[in-house]
């Protein structure tokens, strides 16, 4: 017997409207086959951690039972590239005529030549990083908070991921450090945590999801969602948010035009979050004869 939570419904509801996608652009898809063969290897293993979850309840099985859609949402950001040219074509052209006309020149580029520091460079690229952390810090601090707050914030952060993901998909851009051309899309130069960076973006960053940025506006959603439940994280995370918001255009991962959306398209995002919570359904019964209770 299984039982399906809303975390789940979200999930699968995401797994079918993105595979819409790879059969829309079967003949333009990179390895089509390949992006569904990963997907059937992903969708048992839900199912084995669904019954696992089920039949061991314990802290480890509840903690990974709510969260694999989080501990996902780093390939389905690097799956979308497969299907972000679909509807429409990049859009990088545009967001640099923008960034031109809004600033008078690229921010990404002068950022990092006028505090070209390696010390400056070693806080940016860890600052960068630090949005997996937040992510993580988040996760655990409101896990051993509230078993209730946990299950809604967790929901809401997910959703949260692959609403930007499905963004991505209508509007794809690659960002500075894809779309300019030498120098202009050299990185500084830093210690240790460009090295960090730069084996990340090999194995999962990809020229997309640059508007709005999702680690902005993700970013900015962990701290609405920890004002009220962790007030000492949420100061706490301020900081970190400030840094990374920063670190997003002077590693030329992001235009500037790309925070200021992901500012604002936050609140918005999380509102729909909010909205799946309360419409999807929670605690469906799959028996053994394949029967919905």
């Amino acid at each position: 017997m299984l039982i399906f939570k809303k975390i789940d419904f979200l999930f699968f509801s995401y797994i079918l409207f993105t595979f819409i996608f790879i059969i829309i652009g079967w003949n333009s898809t990179v390895n089509p086959i390949n992006l569904l063969v990963i997907r059937s290897i992903i969708l048992i293993s839900i199912f084995g951690i669904i019954f696992l979850a089920e039949k061991y309840k314990n802290n480890f099985t509840f903690l990974l039972r709510q969260t694999y859609p989080l501990i996902l949402s780093g390939y389905f950001y690097s799956e979308t590239v497969f299907f972000n040219k679909l509807i429409f074509s990049n859009y990088d052209p545009m967001l640099e005529k923008t960034e031109a006309y809004i600033f008078g020149l690229q921010p990404s580029v002068i950022f990092s030549e006028l505090f070209a520091n390696k010390v400056f460079s070693e806080l940016m690229y860890f600052s960068y990083f630090s949005f997996y952390l937040l992510i993580i810090c988040f996760t655990l601090a409101v896990f051993f908070k509230s078993k209730d707050k946990f299950i809604e914030g967790v929901f809401r952060l997910s959703a949260s991921l692959y609403i930007f993901y499905i963004i991505f998909v209508i509007f794809p851009s690659a960002g500075p450090q894809f779309y300019f051309s030498f120098p202009d899309n050299t990185l500084p130069d830093a210690y240790v945590f460009n090295n960090i960076m730069l084996l990340i973006q090999e194995l999962a960053e990809q020229p997309t999801g640059a508007f709005p940025s999702s680690h902005v506006g993700v970013s900015v959603i962990v701290l609405m969602l920890s004002r009220k439940i962790l007030p000492v994280f949420y100061k706490l995370a301020l900081i970190v948010v400030f840094l990374l918001i920063l670190s997003t255009v002077y590693i030329k991962a992001h235009y500037l035009v790309d925070v200021i959306g992901g500012i604002i398209i936050a609140p918005f995002i999380l509102k729909i979050s909010d909205l799946l919570y309360t419409l999807l359904p929670e605690n469906i019964i799959a028996s053994k004869t394949n029967t919905i209770k």
